[in-house]
Parts: structure tokens; C-alpha cells; sequence
């Protein structure tokens, strides 16, 4: 019975999650900003496991890539460039 509910509970804290990225990537599309997606981390080498990452934009160079969060700070006091690699 214990391992129901825990199993219960990590599905509740999944749903939670799903919920929330997709909050989330609205917000982002609702303030402005354009080509929003995410990213389920492990499925990058570079990117630690665990996480959804909401993100705008793919960008030629990391010069690009910060420029374009530089203008998403005043709306999003988080947002930074990082290069993705599979």
C-alpha cells in the first residue's frame, strides 16, 4: 500500500510539472516573446536531467542567443543564453 501512494504522489508531482511548463510557455508567448518551446533536459548532454526548460528562440551564435535575453530581462529577470548540445 505505501508504494501505491508514493507511486500516486510522484504521478501527482509529474502532472504538476506538465502543468506548470505549459503555464509557463504561455506566459512567455503572452509577454512578447516568440518561438517559445521546451526542452525535456535529459534528453541533452548538456542540460542537467530532471528539468523542463521553457525557452524562446534557436540562435545561429551565443552573441545572438544573449542578445535576445538581454531584451527578455525586463520581462523575465531569469532569462539567459546557453548552448544546447544533444
Amino acid at each position: 500500500m505505501k508504494e501505491m501512494a508514493q507511486e500516486k504522489k510522484a504521478n501527482l508531482k509529474a502532472a504538476d510539472k506538465a502543468a506548470d511548463k505549459e503555464a509557463k510557455a504561455k506566459d512567455a508567448l503572452r509577454r512578447g516573446l516568440r518561438d517559445v518551446g521546451i526542452l525535456t533536459s535529459g534528453r541533452y548532454a548538456s542540460l542537467h536531467p530532471g528539468y523542463f526548460v521553457v525557452f524562446s528562440g534557436v540562435y545561429d551564435t551565443l552573441e545572438e542567443a544573449q542578445t535576445a535575453a538581454t531584451r527578455a530581462l525586463g520581462r523575465f529577470p531569469n532569462a539567459y543564453a546557453r548552448e544546447i548540445a544533444r
